[in-house]
């Protein structure tokens, strides 16, 4: 009888075993299939300087970092508000990922360009489960830019585009 329960106990052990094991191989398949893929992307013109740019795309969460700005010109005009963006050019329209905008209160003089953005280099970040569509993914290095629209004393409106230079780091491993 103590003999029965002894083999009972093994054969349960293996089943349980064999059922572990299998489990865990059908996982690792599973995160062997998944896409993590890392783009990085700056870009530049007289004025501005954008750099350490990320974005993020993993099978349940897309993320986009705009990374830092930097004010490489000589304008000494005071701004009163300004608006960030970073958006995907299609044929159609521009589809915005990130916008924020900044304004002044107060007395209405509003601080310099290198003043401002020596203070506020972070152009944003924003996540979600799907940014990104197919479509955008595929396009996304020669379609990705950044445009800073901002008032000048309060009164005049002016814009900047910088086309971003995308790089693409694709994250799986071939095994």
């Amino acid at each position: 009888m103590k003999r029965f329960y002894i083999i009972a106990i093994l054969i349960l052990l293996l089943i349980l075993n064999i059922i572990f094991i299998s489990t865990t191989m059908h996982y690792k398949d599973k995160i062997n299939k998944e896409t993590f893929k890392v783009y990085l992307f700056e870009g530049e013109n007289n004025n501005i300087k954008i750099n350490d740019g990320i974005i993020i795309i993993s099978p349940n969460k897309q993320i986009l970092n705009g990374g830092k700005i930097q004010y490489v010109g000589n304008k000494q005009e005071n701004i009163t508000s300004y608006s960030k963006k970073i958006y995907m050019n299609t044929q159609e329209t521009n589809k915005d990922i990130l916008y924020n905008s900044v304004s002044s209160q107060g007395n209405g003089n509003g601080t310099t360009f290198p003043d401002e953005f020596l203070l506020n280099r972070d152009i944003g970040e924003i996540s979600s489960k799907k940014l990104f569509s197919e479509e955008d993914m595929a396009n996304i290095k020669d379609n990705l830019y950044f445009c800073l629209n901002y008032s000048v004393n309060g009164q005049e409106t002016e814009s900047t585009v910088i086309k971003l230079n995308v790089k693409e780091f694709d994250m799986k491993e071939d095994k």
